[in-house]
């Protein structure tokens, strides 16, 4: 039971490329991607205007601050994911570190 692809379903029919999976697949979670990371980009310039202003920074210490945080707070997802995929449920994850989050 394969297809001339080699695909089958979860109940062993072929799949139709043409249908399931691909680029249509891949536009969901590029859109899905941008549209959550979007709002980062008003926040970066957010926080460097309020570093410059506020805090009497110079551009280039208040944009490296902003870039360090923001990066700190991406690789802070990575350990996020390996406890959420090895040890614990996901939802679990999503509750033990959720509130960590929202204080950062």
């Amino acid at each position: 039971m394969s297809s001339s692809s080699g695909l089958v379903d979860w109940r062993g029919r072929p799949v139709d490329t043409r249908k399931h999976g691909g680029v249509r697949a891949s536009i969901f979670i590029h859109a899905m991607v941008l549209l959550t990371n979007a709002p980062n980009i008003a926040n970066i310039l957010n926080m460097v205007s309020y570093l410059r202003a506020t805090m009497h920074m110079g551009v280039a210490e208040a944009t490296t601050t902003v870039t360090n945080l923001f990066a700190a707070l991406q690789v802070f997802s990575i350990p996020a994911a390996l406890l959420a995929d090895s040890y614990v449920k996901r939802f679990y994850t999503v509750i033990l570190l959720a509130p960590i989050e929202i204080i950062i």
